[in-house]
Parts: C-alpha cells; structure tokens; sequence
C-alpha cells in the first residue's frame, strides 16, 4: 500500500470519470468499454493509497463546462468543502475547453487547495513545482485539442470540396450513400420534395398554396413528416423551399456559435459546393421560388372567400405576444347506415404552434359582457355610424348586379368543377386517402348543388356560399334608440361579421388573453381578458 506524501492531508476523493475524444474514437474502432476500464485502473489506485471516495461517472463527451452536468456538480461539491481532492486519470479530463474553462478549474484548484490524484502522482497545490505542471499540462492538453480539431476542420474542409456529406441528417428527399458519403435522391421521398415547390409556385386549381396550406395538404394527404410526425407544419415547407441542396449544392460553415447562439458568418466565409449531388429541382424553378417569396405580401389574417371574422387582428397571446385567429373546421364522419355526419369546431388558436387555443364564441361572449360595463352609445354618434356604414354597403352593392354576379357564379362553378377533377386526380394518385376523398369530394359536390340553386334563381348573392352576407338596410329613429341600451345590442343587430369587427375596433384598441387552464373532455378552457380601450369614443359617448 502507498502511503501519502509527507504534508499531504485528504479527507474526501471525488473520482471523476469521463471518457475523453480519443475513447470515443477507439470505442467505434474495437468495441472496447472505456469507462469500465478507466474505473478499473482508478480503483487500484486509490486502494493503494488505502483512502475512501465516493465515484461519478460523465456519460457524454463534451469540450466544455457548460456541456458537463456531472462536472457542473463535481466543481460546486469541491467549493463548497465537501470533497478537497479529485481523482483523474489524466489532468485533461478535467477541461480541454476555451481559457475561461482553463481558468475556472485552475483558480478552484489553487483557491480551494484541492489535491489532484493520478495513477502516476499526487498534485499538491500547495508546491509551487506541482502547480507549474498543472498550469503546463493544462496548457498542453489545451493545444493538443486545437490542433486535432485544426486536423478534423481540414479533413472536412477537404470532403466537402470533394462533394461529400458533412453532416449528420441529410435533408428530406436524399440519403447519404454509404461508400461516396455523397447525397443521393430518396426515390420514395424525393416526389414529395418537388410536389411542395409546385404547390406553391401554382398551388391548386382553386387557389394559391401558402407555406401553413401546403403543410395542411401534406398532412391530410397522409404523408409523413421529415421527422415521421403525421403532422406537417409551415416552418418544415419554408425550411425546404429555401434549402438550395435541392439544386445539388452544398453549403458548410455559414455560421458560428458566440454566446451559445448560432450566428450567420459572412457569405465570403461560407464553403459553397454547386453540383455536389443529383438536384431534386431545376435552377429555373428554384429561383422562380425565391421570387415569389421575395415578392409576396404578408399572408391575409382571414380567408379569401370569407368575410372578416368578429375578432379579426384584436386580440394577442401573453404566452407569446403573438396574435390569435379564428379556424373553423368541419369534420365528417360516416354513419354505419352510409350517411355522413358533419361537426363544425371554431376556436381562436394562436399562430405560435402548440402555444394556446380556447372556444371563440366562449371569447366573444366574455367580450360582449365586458362591453356591457361601457357607457352605452350616444344617439348622434351611434346615427353617425350607420348611416356611414349605410353609405358603403350602398357603394358594394350598386356593384353587385345580378348580371355582374351570374359572371362570378359561373366562373366559381367552372374552379369547383376543375376542383373536383383535381382530387379525383390526386386520389388515383394516393395523395388522399379514401376518407379524405370522399369527405373532399362530398364538400365539393354540397357546395356545387348551391351554386346551381342560386344560378337559377338569377338573384343578387353571395359570391361564396361558405360566406354569409345579410341584406343591409337603413336603421329607422326608433331601432336606433333600441340600440342604444348597450353595445352589446348593437353589436348582435349588425349584419355582418365585418361589421361587428369595425365596431369592436372603434371601441377597442387591444386585447390580451391569458389561458389560465386548458380545457379538458367537456370541461371548457378558463381564461382572462386584459382589454385596453379607446377612451375617446367612450367618452364622446357618456
């Protein structure tokens, strides 16, 4: 048995374990466990010495402190007195990292006196020489890695010169081929990958397909995400539709970590392969993409076909500040006797994916009760607004002949009917599966019987039956003074959900939701409103 160095005096050993780089590499290269290796040759040691430790074993491999947990609590265990010596196998398990790290582990060393024990010595702090080669073998082990990671960021820098992939996930529609590492097409994935860029240069024939439409179209298609979800979202397709490997062109070190965040490096920088792989796409057509993007406006907060809803662009999420929009969905589901049951659901859901969503009608309902606390609406004020709005739907409808509208009707008939050839298409295709086309094409066909209905009748209409638009008329004196009990009944007597929308937004200037619970099988969500109101209405109006 050993016995310690004259001077020395250890209460409490932590042996730290952790496997360094290199047995990373030999472990892939023999099979070899490390760890079980090292604590082998760690135990002999300290029971020569005839001392009591307690052992921690760092699973992960990291260059830093700020990557080590197991460390993390090593170092706060030695500051706080607990243990006044570590045991290593080597003193360049104890950091490798950046200067700040080399610092860290140094001072505590020296501050705490800790004492270092290897299978080849023990390190006193207190011996000027000892501390001279702590500093040395600190600095040694520091220089050894930057020229390792130098040799492995040439190696790279030469791979992908050669075309070869770099990185550890290819991007959907390619597979990295065993022998080249170059990037080869995905034969089941890679139609998936040119089915995204033409959707959105031409979308479908009824119309324009968006980053969040396409995700929608992918997902009811049942085709599996990148990630094997079933569910698509707008971030994937953007992320796709930008990625220029898909014209065979690789790119490797567009940017670096400062501060534990990824920064873009300038484009001189950049290592930028053209023609590395097979393209999934043409230049032309990913270009033409890029435009398009470039030159889009931002996406409308409502449907093209459908009016305004109520509480359009008034309310945000305090989770996230981000607004909150209507969605209406209908779901149908087919009975054992063939017919098929319709659901309708319309929530206010936040554009923040999986942040909050509650019932919209349970949001204005809370709304129209606070309004009910306002100062109700005076006559004149209230007689200036309607005849104002008396005055545009005037200037609509003298558009609206029922000449201009047979015109519009016919050619929505003719875009349904292409619909309807579209999804017979897609479903010979198996893009949709038979419940999504039977659902789509009982949809399709509903919605065409009611354009047929109002053909015939020849009558002024709405352009689209999903939309509803009630005759607008001149309120007489006495409505008006009915109206002018509250604004809640004001807002329920306006036609239109636009409407309603412009009068929330002259009284309002912002709303603030909070979801305090979600909601639970039949048990509704619970939520508050935070509403900040446009005091010079309210006041004209008391």
């Amino acid at each position: 048995m050993h016995k310690l160095p004259q001077g020395v005096t250890i209460t409490r050993i932590i042996n730290y374990l952790r496997r360094s780089r290199e047995d990373v590499e030999r472990e892939a290269r023999t099979g070899e466990d490390t760890i079980t290796m090292q604590k082998s040759v760690m135990d002999r040691v300290l029971a020569d010495y005839g001392l009591p430790y307690d052992q921690v074993i760092e699973i992960g491999s990291g260059d830093k402190i700020e990557t080590r947990p197991v460390f993390q609590q090593v170092i706060r265990d030695l500051e706080s007195g607990r243990y006044n010596c570590i045991a290593v196998k080597e003193i360049s398990r104890l950091t490798r990292g950046d200067f700040k790290d080399y610092g860290i582990v140094y001072e505590l060393i020296r501050q705490k006196r800790i004492y270092i024990i290897t299978p080849y010595r023990i390190y006193d702090p207190k011996n000027a020489h000892d501390m001279r080669q702590i500093r040395f073998e600190m600095f040694l082990s520091r220089e050894e890695f930057e020229i390792i990671r130098e040799r492995m960021q040439g190696a790279k820098y030469s791979y992908a010169m050669s075309g070869k992939f770099m990185g550890s996930t290819p991007a959907y529609g390619y597979l990295v081929h065993p022998k080249t590492q170059h990037l080869e097409p995905d034969t089941e994935k890679a139609p998936i990958v040119r089915m995204i860029f033409d959707l959105y240069l031409h979308g479908i024939p009824d119309k324009e397909m968006s980053d969040k439409a396409i995700a929608t179209y992918l997902t009811r298609a049942g085709i599996p995400s990148p990630s094997g979800l079933p569910a698509w979202n707008a971030s994937t397709i953007k992320n796709i539709l930008h990625n220029p490997v898909y014209i065979g062109e690789i790119r490797y070190s567009t940017s670096t970590e400062i501060n534990k965040r990824r920064k873009p490096k300038p484009r001189d920088e950049w290592i930028v392969i053209p023609d590395a792989h097979e393209p999934l796409i043409s230049l032309e057509i990913f270009e033409a993409a890029m435009q398009k993007r470039a030159s889009s406006r931002p996406a409308p907060s409502t449907r093209f076909d459908c009016e305004t809803s109520e509480l359009s662009s008034l309310i945000r999420c305090t989770a996230c500040g981000h607004k909150m929009i209507r969605q209406a969905t209908t779901t149908h589901y087919r009975k054992k006797d063939g017919s098929v049951s319709r659901y309708e659901k319309e929530i206010l859901w936040c554009t923040t994916v999986g942040c909050t969503y509650v019932k919209y009608r349970a949001v204005e309902a809370m709304i129209l009760h606070l309004l009910q606390e306002y100062p109700p609406p005076d006559p004149e004020l209230l007689h200036s607004m309607l005849d104002e709005h008396q005055q545009q739907a005037e200037s609509e409808s003298s558009k609206d002949t029922p000449s201009n509208q047979l015109t519009t009707l016919h050619a929505r008939q003719a875009e349904l009917t292409e619909q309807l050839r579209f999804i017979y298409k897609s479903y010979e295709s198996q893009i949709y599966s038979e419940q999504e086309f039977i659902t789509r094409r009982q949809e399709l066909q509903d919605e065409l019987t009611r354009l047929e209905q109002l053909i015939l009748r020849t009558e002024p209409v709405p352009v689209t039956a999903s939309c509803s638009s009630n005759e607008r008329t001149r309120f007489d004196p006495q409505e008006i003074r009915k109206l002018c009990t509250s604004w809640p009944s004001l807002y329920r007597a306006l036609p239109s959900p636009a409407d309603k929308n412009k009068l929330l937004r002259q009284l309002i200037e912002s709303i603030q939701l909070t979801r305090l619970q979600k909601g639970r099988g039949n048990q509704p969500s619970r939520f508050t409103l935070s509403v900040t109101a446009r005091m010079t209405l309210l006041e004209a109006s008391s």
